[in-house]
């Protein structure tokens, strides 16, 4: 835009003011464009963030950016590309870690100390246990009933009980809390107690035991157990929907 005037001096301080004689005229019309997002660091500081939080160079992120076959759709909608982009990283991150995943035994146990005297809940989600650690069971579906009424029938369990929120085992896709820890006597074909000792059996229990029907990070949080209990601890795990599949 173009606009006329003139300097006026002021006084002995030679003081310029600008006034202004004429309006404003436009030369050129450009349009207005709006500065688009830097996608490579939206996607670093989306994987930042994430939990467990994730780190690839730029170098990376810029090619991954570069095979997408919807580059139209990076350039329209950034913070949406970035936010899908970064959710299948994750996925394939992940997947790979769970993959290669080992434990250690490290010696640590918790102690009996931490467990709670008693546990508040509403009367309509327990279940009598007289084979538990407490006297009722908290259960979270009918699936979870149904498996503390058969453990009750099972004559060769010793004990069981539900493991409390902080058990917890690390995952690359957080931390996991798996559903029972039973104390088995074993027994023979003729329902005789063998003599020998107790066996210790991790469970989880789904509504289903494929894999591929869970969430992702459900399936791979089971995985990880499996590492950690048969493997790393030498403790029998078992993902089940019934009792009779821990027999």
């Amino acid at each position: 835009m173009i606009t006329r005037g003139r300097i006026e001096v002021q006084g002995i301080a030679d003081q310029f003011d600008a006034v202004q004689t004429g309006s404003a005229q436009v030369v050129i019309a450009a349009p207005v464009q709006t500065l688009k997002p830097n996608i490579i660091l939206l996607m670093a500081h989306m994987l930042q963030y994430t939990t467990p939080p994730l780190r690839l160079t730029r170098r990376t992120l810029f090619d991954i950016v570069q095979r997408t076959t919807n580059k139209q759709a990076a350039f329209e909608s950034p913070q949406e590309f970035a936010a899908a982009a970064v959710r299948i990283i994750r996925s394939h991150m992940s997947a790979q870690l769970v993959d290669g995943i080992q434990y250690e035994r490290t010696g640590e146990a918790y102690e009996m100390t931490q467990f709670e005297s008693e546990i508040g809940s509403w009367a309509e989600f327990l279940q009598k246990a007289e084979h538990c650690l407490y006297d009722h069971v908290i259960y979270e579906s009918e699936v979870e009933r149904q498996f503390v009424l058969d453990l009750e029938k099972w004559d060769a369990v010793k004990l069981y009980i539900k493991l409390p929120s902080w058990f917890l085992v690390p995952t690359p896709v957080g931390n996991y809390n798996p559903d029972w820890a039973i104390v088995i006597e074993p027994r023979d074909e003729y329902g005789e107690k063998t003599g020998e000792q107790y066996t210790y059996l991790v469970s989880e229990t789904k509504s289903t035991t494929d894999l591929s029907k869970l969430r992702p990070d459900e399936a791979r949080k089971i995985l990880c157990g499996e590492a950690h209990f048969t493997k790393a601890l030498g403790v029998v795990y078992k993902h089940v929907v019934r009792v009779e599949e821990l027999r």
